[in-house]
């Protein structure tokens, strides 16, 4: 009888917390960008070049790690005012710690920070944040969050509106200067991680953009989907207080205090602030982004999704397409869409995850059927070598470490050039919310084309066709080429697994 009741008892608490919803009609204070920057140092050195280039702004590319990462600290160091920060995940790393010891510096002495975090990954910094949000300079809020905050799994009955994420990344500070791009606050995507590293592509960018990029901050912070913290229920974790939590992310930090890596970072800092604005790339751009309703509501106009506006550029390649994707999985009407551009003489080129690369094997399995069919219509895929060694990787001792591609990229007809977030696969175009910004200069776009070209023949294999049957060809030491007859190192095993992924009624998710 008392196993009866106490099975009675967990049943009951188990369909409570799965009964648990997420109160998005709970009213908060909405908070908007402060665009009265004259004060700042930042509006004092950029205010009056963001008027006199008016409608330009100038972009600066973050290609390797180390930079990226500098770049970030440096940006976070120069606020005076407002620090507003979006991010998909940040790690429970070293990186992670360092990122949220250096927007806790900028609160104390002062400055205003807006931190929204997507909530699928904040499960393993559960216990930082009630301290963070503790601060009374720094206000968190989460998008999209579970309602369950020990058992997320409780949550499974409200899958749609859970798998749909804010996938967004910038930085912006003082609403003058920011970055943006593909990279998340973790050790891999910032050459630190011993496993695996990846290759990703970020830019800083100064002028009228960063007022966009507030305006867009905005609407993303007093969306019905963000949630501040402090309105959703309290976990089960150990509750830190704000100085427990700051001694817990100096000792996490302390892991790169002092290493090679960390006096790179530092030597790149001091060379990144001595870029002056006359060696950005100053050009028209377009600040493009999702609604963020995207993410739950039905309704969305089609111009009001990102993927729109990049298909409607992409589209009307005349000569080149040079797309740059880690996930690259195009559906039926994908492949018809990209076939009839192939048609008109346009030559399309894609560098994605290899299988020994990609670090989601169901999207090898989503994007591996498209090779065949789109090769017959003379597409080239390169995809990236697993054994390539990542700068920046060395300082850090994780030379070791596979190499992934993250860097989210296109470029038509060497004029305009994209950069930000959005992956050529269903769940960018549909389910996530995305941004970035679409550039208009030959002379970036060009140079970017021009560096990603010349760096493909030792980085990756070229898939080809050589009697219906998919082969890769390598560039080996000494000019040698290699032809390979399978999916390149990775053993049966993997193959098997792949090829089977192909069977799951998932395409729509990846």
């Amino acid at each position: 009888m008392r196993s009866v009741v106490l099975f009675a008892v967990i049943f009951g608490a188990t369909m409570l917390g799965a009964c648990s919803t997420v109160d998005f009609e709970q009213p908060k204070e909405a908070s908007y960008a402060n665009l009265d920057t004259s004060d700042t140092r930042l509006g004092r050195a950029l205010g009056t070049l963001r008027e006199a280039r008016h409608p330009e702004s100038g972009f600066s590319p973050l290609l390797r790690s180390v930079d990226a990462l500098s770049a970030r600290l440096l940006l976070i160091g120069l606020a005076e005012e407002t620090l507003d920060v979006q991010y998909y995940l940040v790690g429970n790393d070293p990186i992670g710690a360092v990122f949220f010891e250096a927007l806790l510096k900028a609160a104390d002495r002062g400055v205003r920070v807006r931190l929204l975090i997507d909530d699928i990954g904040t499960r393993n910094i559960e216990h930082q944040l009630a301290p963070l949000n503790s601060h009374p300079r720094l206000e968190l809020r989460l998008f999209n969050p579970f309602a369950n905050r020990n058992v997320r799994g409780l949550d499974a009955w409200d899958l749609h509106r859970l798998s749909r994420r804010m996938h967004n990344k910038t930085l912006i500070a003082d609403q003058e200067l920011l970055i943006l791009g593909g990279r998340n606050m973790a050790t891999e995507y910032f050459a630190a991680n011993p496993a695996y590293n990846f290759g990703d592509v970020d830019t800083a960018a100064v002028g009228t953009v960063a007022r966009d990029a507030s305006a867009m901050f905005d609407r993303y912070w007093n969306d019905r989907y963000s949630i501040p913290f402090d309105q959703l229920a309290a976990s089960d974790t150990e509750r830190l207080s704000l100085e427990a939590l700051r001694s817990a992310l100096k000792e996490t930090s302390q892991e790169l205090a002092g290493s090679p890596y960390a006096m790179l970072v530092e030597d790149r800092a001091v060379a990144l602030s001595e870029l002056h604005a006359d060696e950005y790339f100053w050009s028209p751009y377009q600040l493009v982004y999702d609604n963020p309703q995207k993410a739950l509501s039905r309704d969305s106009l089609p111009e009001e999704k990102l993927s729109y506006s990049l298909g409607q550029v992409a589209g009307n390649a005349t000569q080149e397409l040079f797309v740059l994707s880690p996930y690259f999985v195009p559906r039926k009407a994908g492949i018809e869409w990209l076939s009839e551009i192939a048609r008109r003489g346009v030559q399309i080129d894609v560098l994605t995850n290899g299988l020994a690369a990609n670090d989601h094997i169901v999207v090898h399995g989503g994007y591996a059927p498209a090779r065949k069919p789109l090769l017959r219509k003379g597409v080239r895929f390169f995809e990236l070598r697993g054994d390539i060694v990542m700068e920046g990787t060395k300082a850090s001792d994780t030379e070791g470490a596979e190499s992934k591609l993250h860097g989210k990229v296109f470029v038509v007809d060497r004029r305009y050039l994209f950069i930000g977030s959005f992956n050529w696969d269903p769940r960018s175009a549909n389910l996530n919310t995305e941004m970035g910004v679409l550039i208009d200069s030959e002379e970036f776009a060009g140079a970017f084309a021009e560096g990603m070209y010349a760096a493909l023949d030792q980085n990756t294999y070229e898939v080809f066709l050589e009697e219906g049957a998919l082969r890769w060809r390598a560039q080996e030491a000494g000019g040698v080429v290699e032809v390979l007859h399978k999916e390149p190192e990775v053993s049966w095993w993997t193959r098997l697994l792949a090829n089977l992924s192909r069977l799951l009624p998932i395409r729509g998710q990846l």
